[in-house]
């Protein structure tokens, strides 16, 4: 290519001049021959200072010019002189003067225009423009994104640590979430201490513990989540069984109830912090026990000393009388030796009754004794208990401080207390708490006295709190709970605080606050309707383009949900859907009608995809997407359909009569003859293609009417196949049925099938003769089907042939048609209760099925089961093979949507009691096609399985091509234990195997 340097004239830089743009026009030698304003302006150049000067005399190279760049200028403009060809740069950074002397940061896109004549390169035009605000607009949303990466991993590593915290903490921690109380965490403190024997989490406090159901704790629960006030109490009696169905032990605890509030202050879970004190209750009991019998036997004491006192009175009267006696016997002893003798075996009487309460007395101080080692004994075991505790209190990851008296004394505290003021527990322990940290005194001290005054707790969230050590601050915030110590005749001596520090999570969530500021900010500058949803699918949030369209603000739309909005007629597709995305976690996708603030509903194409996070959804993500334009275009053009093939119908009568009277007077000419014939073909042709746009629209308009009646089955398919027989001299139709019976339905439409489908063989098998026809009755069920030897079909065409106007496209330019009799014969046939599939191979031909209920409606029996490790039924068998630990299945016969959810639903429940994760799926007596339950197998069943444990399943392909597609797309997009065979020994093999 040659170069020419010619100057352009003065009229041609006037209007290169006047271009509404940043232009340099540059010779083949790089000078600088003319110059828009809008350059000069941008450059802060003058036209003098431009004019004859080559380019990079004026513009020294920069690092964003120099030839190693990619897109450098002298790269392109070498480009474009060594080529002639227009050359487009990469964006580059250039910055440029402003007024105060500096530099403005900016961006560029180039193209250098070469212009020739004929093949002489004349000049270079340099266009510039300025992309400076899209650059740093995607700078600025890469940096976003990163900070909101950053923040979502703090907040992750954040919520990591606490539930460290509750993991490690030696107290029992549980959340319970949601009007049932369903068990949200446990901690191993929780699990280990009450319930080693049976499963509480994901259970409802009344499932996992129905022995609470009627006891104090219960209402004590309800009330709290409903009140949204805390519950505190110690030494509360419940009742628990150590497993189901065990007898109840009582338990004793210190437990605190504490709702948990979301963002706009509702209650949605109770936090429940206990300590159990059973033992701590027992010793008590136990003392109160020996202490109420001490009080008895000292009361016998008492009686007994009164007795003997009364013995010892009794004595002295005896005594008393004993010496009367003995004097009247002295003065009588001479008169009689026997009344002497008598009297003093009396004596001796008397002194025996006397040994007898000295002894009564020795055994009673006896007993007194013991019961003093007892009540040792018991005082010994209190003061462990209390050790104990103090161990306890030690060793909590929480602060904890116990101050008594009005000095408030440190009677009780740990380490994790000192270290957030900067101390150590020996520092604080026995000391005045606001002698150590006098600087906190204003803001704690009336707290403290408050609950020791009222006896009521105290509660202080997200409290700031600053106490100095050795000159230097230490600051931050914490959850405060202020619990009053009571003695044991229920007087307050002191105040336990418990302390936890929150300044990590309370930055995290300021910046969380922040973070999502910012993501709403930018849902609500996208230009359609913008929404999230929780875990459990309640909408939580919807941007400012709701609002507008709806006419109500994005809070009340929130309240309302989306049900107050959708058409009526769409609701129940939709809430169907939605159930299914959240039980499969997999994409939620429909369409429906909203209703605007004008009154008028609006189409709309409903998305939603849920946010991950370690393997669980979190978030649901949607949009909604204004489709009402397309959706009229589509309606427009089924009704113009409509419209002309109705209209269409009336000239096609017509001219049919004329080609018939032109047929009469054609008598004997030959020519004219077979050109009459010829157009009354195409003729014929016509009036089917204007029928199938007839029979869409009805379809599409739900009108399609069928005339059900009995007819003999037999006898219309002969007279169908016998019909098409007449108008193909070239293929020879073989017929063989077994199926004499009286079928009710729409012949007609019937026959329209059978139609459709010879045509097709015959159309697409040009350098084949034969087509077969089979017809036969198997399960109840007329199985037809019309095999032909020509093109053949592809497999991954054999799902879309069904769809409307669908057309493969390396036959459409050989084969004529509209692509609809595929779609007419489906619906027809799913009308009848049946269903349809292909068999095919390319180059070897292909054969369409079709099936047909007997009765209108499949029917799928029970034969035989124990409802524990075996079932069998007419289209399945099921049975648990304890050698390998695993289900052996065995699917049989021609399926639907209703015996695959039901076979599917008796594999769960056998999994599940047997306690099995593997299953042998075995699909090789399949026959026809089950890809109706395709989307319920991937959308519910199989997320149902994993939930149940399944860890191996071993699937054998059925030899049913469309059984084989089916099957493919019956599984989430991403799904491991899920294994396809062609064979069942492999499977066996692949499935038992570690």
């Amino acid at each position: 290519m040659s170069i020419t340097e010619q100057q352009p004239g003065p009229l041609d830089l006037h209007i290169f001049d006047c271009l509404p743009g940043n232009f340099l026009l540059l010779s083949p030698t790089l000078q600088i021959l003319g110059m828009s304003e809008a350059y000069l302006q941008v450059t802060g150049k003058t036209r003098e200072a431009l004019t004859g000067h080559y380019l990079f005399e004026v513009f020294p190279e920069s690092v964003q010019w120099s030839p190693d760049q990619d897109g450098g200028v002298a790269r392109s403009l070498t480009k474009v002189l060594e080529t002639g060809q227009i050359d487009e740069m990469a964006v580059v950074r250039f910055d440029t003067p402003t007024k105060d002397g500096g530099l403005q940061e900016r961006y560029w896109k180039t193209i250098h225009q070469p212009v020739k004549n004929g093949d002489q390169l004349q000049y270079i035009i340099h266009h510039t423009t300025e992309v400076t605000a899209e650059v740093l607009e995607k700078k600025q949303m890469r940096s976003m994104v990163a900070a909101e990466q950053k923040a979502a991993e703090s907040i992750r590593l954040q919520a990591e640590q606490l539930e460290k915290l509750f993991h490690d903490i030696p107290a029992q921690i549980a959340i319970a979430r949601g009007p049932d109380l369903v068990y949200d965490y446990i901690n191993p403190q929780y699990q280990r201490e009450l319930f080693p024997n049976r499963e509480v989490l994901g259970l409802p406090v009344l499932v996992a513990l129905p022995e609470v159901k009627g006891q104090p704790i219960w209402d004590i629960l309800q009330a709290v989540y409903n009140s949204g006030k805390p519950y505190i109490q110690n030494e509360m009696h419940i009742p628990l069984a150590p497993q189901l169905g065990a007898e109840l032990v009582d338990h004793y605890f210190n437990l605190v109830y504490q709702p948990l509030r979301d963002e706009t202050g509702g209650v949605y879970a109770i936090l429940s912090f206990k300590y159990e004190v059973t033992a701590h209750v027992a010793a008590r009991k136990a003392v109160e026990d020996t202490l109420i019998e001490l009080q008895a036997v000292h009361e016998e004491l008492i009686s007994s000393n009164e007795q003997l006192m009364q013995a010892q009175d009794e004595l002295n009267s005896l005594n008393k009388e004993l010496e009367v006696r003995i004097a009247d016997r002295t003065r009588e002893l001479k008169e009689s030796f026997n009344e002497q003798q008598a009297l003093n075996e009396e004596i001796s009487a008397a002194n025996e009754e006397m040994a007898a309460a000295n002894e009564e007395l020795t055994v009673t101080n006896e007993e007194l004794n013991e019961t003093q080692r007892l009540l040792q004994q018991t005082l010994s075991g209190l003061s462990e208990s209390e050790q104990r505790f103090r161990n306890l209190v030690r060793d909590a990851t929480v602060g904890i401080i116990l101050l008594t008296g009005p000095d408030l004394q440190v009677s009780i505290v740990n380490d994790s207390y000192g270290k957030l003021i900067g101390r150590t527990a020996a520092e604080l322990d026995g000391h005045r708490l606001f002698e150590a940290i006098p600087e906190a005194e204003a803001v704690f001290r009336p707290v403290i006295e408050r609950v020791h005054d009222s006896g009521e707790p105290q509660y202080l969230y997200d409290q700031p709190y600053l106490v100095y050590k050795d000159g230097v601050s230490i600051e931050g915030f914490l959850n405060l709970i202020y619990q009053p110590y009571r003695e044991a005749d229920g007087s307050v001596s002191g105040v336990m605080v418990l302390c936890q520090d929150v300044s990590v999570q309370g930055q995290a969530r300021r910046e969380l606050e922040k973070s999502e500021g910012r993501f709403k900010f930018l849902l609500n500058a996208i230009p359609q309707q913008v929404w999230t949803a929780s875990l459990d699918g309640a909408l939580d949030y919807v941007n400012q383009v709701v609002g507008l369209d709806f006419g109500h603000t994005t809070k009340s739309v929130v309240g309302h949900g989306w049900q107050e909005f959708v058409h009526p007629d769409d609701l129940p597709v939709a809430l169907e859907k939605w159930v299914r995305a959240l039980q499969s976690g997999q994409e939620y996708l429909t369409e429906f009608r909203l209703k605007f603030a004008n009154g008028n509903y609006y189409w709309h194409l409903a998305r939603a995809v849920p946010l991950v996070e370690d393997g669980k959804v979190t978030l649901w993500l949607g949009t909604n997407t204004n489709i009402d334009a397309q959706k009229t275009i589509e309606y427009k053009k089924d009704e113009f359909l409509s419209i002309a093939s109705h209209e269409l119908k009336t000239p096609l009568t017509t001219i049919r009569a004329f080609f018939q009277l032109a047929k009469k007077d054609a008598g004997e000419h030959k020519v004219l003859n077979r050109f009459v014939g010829k157009a009354e073909r195409q003729l014929e042709r016509l009036g089917r293609l204007i029928e199938d746009l007839l029979d869409v629209s009805k379809i599409n308009a739900g009108k399609m009417v069928y005339n059900m009646e009995d007819f003999d089955f037999s006898q219309m398919l002969a007279e169908t196949v016998d019909s098409i027989q007449q108008t193909s001299a070239k293929h020879r139709i073989e017929i063989n049925a077994n199926c004499s019976t009286i079928y009710h339905g729409d012949r007609h439409r019937i026959e329209q099938v059978l139609v459709n489908l010879l045509n097709n063989a015959i159309k697409y098998s040009p350098d084949s003769n034969r087509v077969i026809v089979n017809c036969e009755v198997e399960q109840q069920n007329f199985i037809v089907s019309i095999q032909d030897f020509g093109i053949g079909i592809a497999e991954e065409h054999l799902k879309g042939l069904f769809d409307r106007f669908y057309r493969i496209d390396n036959t459409s330019a050989r084969f004529q048609g509209l692509g609809l009799g595929l779609f007419i014969s489906a619906e027809i046939v799913k009308r009848h209760g049946g269903s349809f599939w292909i068999e095919s191979q390319p180059s070897e031909g292909s054969t369409f099925y079709f099936l047909l209920p007997l009765g209108g409606k499949q029917e799928f029996s029970d034969v035989a089961g124990n409802g524990q490790n075996f079932y069998e039924g007419s289209f399945i068998t099921i049975l648990y093979q304890p050698e390998g630990n695993y289900l052996d299945v065995n699917w049989k016969g021609y399926q639907n949507y209703e015996s695959v959810v039901k076979g599917c639903g008796i594999i769960l429940d056998l999994m599940q009691k047997n306690k099995c994760s593997r299953v042998l799926n075995d699909n090789t007596e399949v026959k026809g096609n089950w890809s109706e339950a395709s989307d319920w197998g991937a959308e519910v069943w199989f997320p149902a399985m994993t939930k149940a444990g399944l860890q191996k399943f071993a699937w054998v392909y059925s030899p049913s091509t469309f059984s084989r597609i089916a099957a493919n797309v019956s599984l989430p997009s991403t799904y491991d234990p899920v294994a396809f065979f062609h064979d069942k020994d492999t499977a066996r093999h692949w499935l038992i195997s570690m």
